[in-house]
């Protein structure tokens, strides 16, 4: 008799010796032990019985397997097992102690993974990398509040029970039920007021959508995976309609949850500083904003950011939500011990609203004396917008439309966007949320860290290599000239699926296997269906085997098939984005 799972009744069978037979399983809901420390000398002992819980899985296994009524019960055992508040390992160098690394959280599969855990906690001990990005189970990805023993009682609830739920597509936000509002916007009742769905990254909770007509109001998205789907989502027509208000029109995206950092010195040492972390050139005139990756020392990626120049020794650094603590890692193991640069997290200080759409500037010229007709792209100034003053606008929208990004103190955040909302009425504003910028930034083939670019993809890699200043020094300068002239292995690439029924076949949604000419080459990054191309549009890798090269000739005189849910589709390759978007209003995601 093999082993038999059974999700949707959540138990399994395991053949033992001597014709018996072990059944298991895990509860929707489970219980959280040992909150204030594991009692000394309990190894591995047991908890005590509790078939009040079991009778449910026993029950479901016997519906199955009628036989197993008629079964004498030899022992009913019932352990504990380490979880973490999101399912996933926890690897790597802690982020508050230098040299001190972490294996643990193996969420009841520790045998299973104990040699690649071991195998890549070594290498990260030696060297400082592995052959493989592990940022889905580096412990940067949470925050110190992810260690409150009573957000973690509340959260590993429902922990156990997800390895037999269907995991429906959720593109990079949280569905949890349990341990939310942790962390919210100034806006966050007005949004949720307004409809808004919201999906949870480090803690914080986004707008996803907002629900008008089509959905009775609901608080957060799990409610909507109830009735979830691996193809067309019954948001489509929602999400739609915000993403033509960006392109046509005028729209709000609430994007304070991006982390924000202050840098400032006393003299230069702030600028000499920022340039040797930064790969593009910092040193530019108050006021200019500046794209640029943080590179370690292989040229890769620990941190895509945009770096703004507030006064000559004053810098404002925005980088994406998820990378908080890892980028703080990041800066603080560079920083000068002398204490001649102060660095602090200011993203509580302010609410990042996102002001998208041609309409934008005129929306913006009647609350503002500003001149908006010249104000520069990726420039930044300090305007006024309604009764509020010193609020910090740049010209960019992170997705390649034209628009503003507008950082404000906290404090007057409301205020400001209760103006927006009722002077853009004659401009037919409406709220936003991160699917549509999702999809517009993947159709303009604009990539984000942790989902396109991780710690061992390079500039050259993304075709970004005119964010680099090789006329200055650098940390991974030396890799990258290497790499420019020995060639590039792997090259992302826009893909667009011709023969993709978005009605019919089931949707990409990341992790589909690339195919080159019949042969596997590479994985898709992010998806999303481009409303503009009329399409589904992937993002991913194409890689060359036996050391090749990937050139220009190699992506294009070339077949390609992605293979969603075992069906092949046709995907054209893309190098830049499709003329079909119309021109890039400037060119910065962070």
């Amino acid at each position: 008799m093999p082993i038999v799972h059974n999700p949707d009744e959540r138990f399994y069978l395991q053949p033992l010796a001597n014709d018996a037979v072990l059944v298991g399983g895990f509860l929707r809901e489970s219980k959280p032990i040992f909150l204030n420390g594991v009692p000394e000398n309990f190894n591995y002992s047991l908890l005590p019985d509790n078939w009040d819980d079991f009778h449910w899985i026993l029950s479901n296994a016997i519906k199955r397997f009628p036989l197993l009524g008629e079964s004498e019960y030899e022992s009913l055992i019932t352990g504990a097992d380490s979880y973490t508040p999101d399912g996933r390992l926890i690897m790597n160098e802690s982020a508050e102690i230098d040299n001190y690394f972490v294996a643990s959280g193996t969420n009841g599969s520790g045998i299973a993974v104990a040699g690649g855990v071991g195998k890549y906690i070594a290498e990260l001990i030696q060297t400082g990398n592995t052959d493989f990005s592990t940022w889905s189970v580096d412990i940067r990805r949470f925050m110190r509040l992810h260690t409150n023993k009573r957000f973690l009682k509340d959260r590993l609830r429902e922990i156990p029970g997800q390895q037999y739920s269907l995991k429906y597509p959720t593109y990079g936000m949280s569905l949890y039920r349990t341990g939310r509002k942790l962390r919210v916007s100034a806006l966050h009742p007005k949004l949720q007021a307004a409809g808004a769905v919201f999906g949870e990254v480090l803690g914080y909770e986004r707008p996803l959508f907002f629900n008008l007509d089509e959905f009775e109001k609901r608080e957060n998205i799990e409610d909507l995976s109830k009735q979830g789907t691996f193809g067309k989502a019954r948001w489509f027509n929602i999400v739609k309609r915000e993403y033509n208000a960006c392109r046509k029109g005028v729209a709000i995206i609430d994007m304070t949850s991006f982390t924000k950092y202050e840098l400032k010195s006393a003299n230069r040492s702030v600028v000499d500083f920022l340039q040797m972390l930064c790969a593009n050139n910092i040193d530019k005139p108050i006021g200019s904003v500046i794209h640029t990756g943080m590179l370690n020392e292989q040229g890769g990626y620990e941190n895509d950011c945009s770096v703004i120049r507030l006064d000559q020794y004053h810098f404002l650094l925005v980088s994406p939500t998820s990378q908080s603590t890892r980028s703080m890692k990041w800066l603080k193991s560079h920083v000068p011990e002398d204490g001649s640069i102060f660095l602090s997290d200011v993203t509580s200080l302010y609410t990042a609203l996102n002001v998208i759409g041609p309409k934008a500037k005129y929306l913006l010229a009647e609350l503002s004396d500003e001149n908006f007709n010249d104000f520069a792209r990726m420039t930044c100034r300090e305007i006024d917008v309604g009764f509020v003053s010193h609020i910090h606008a740049m010209r960019l929208t992170h997705t390649g439309e034209d628009g503003f990004m507008l950082y404000i103190p906290s404090e007057y955040a409301l205020c400001v966007y209760e103006q927006l909302m009722e002077r853009g009425k004659d401009y037919g504003i409406i709220n936003a949320g991160y699917f549509a910028q999702r999809t517009l930034r993947i159709e303009r083939m604009y990539a984000f860290w942790g989902q396109d670019i991780d710690k061992k993809t390079t500039p050259f890699d993304l075709n970004r290599e005119f964010r680099v200043s090789f006329d200055k020094e650098f940390i991974g300068k030396e890799a990258l000239l290497k790499q420019k002239k020995e060639g590039i292995q792997k090259r992302f690439v826009q893909f667009l699926l011709d023969d993709h029924d978005k009605d019919v076949d089931p949707w990409p949604w990341s992790g589909e296997p690339i195919y080159r000419n019949g042969e596997f080459c590479g994985f898709v990054t992010s998806t999303a269906y481009g409303f503009t191309l009329g399409k589904q549009v992937c993002l991913g890798y194409v890689h060359a085997p036996n050391d090749q090269k990937v050139t220009t000739n190699y992506i294009r005189q070339a077949t390609y098939e992605i293979d969603i849910g075992t069906k092949r589709f046709n995907a054209r390759p893309n190098l830049y984005q499709p003329s079909e978007m119309g021109p890039t209003v400037q060119l910065s995601t962070p």
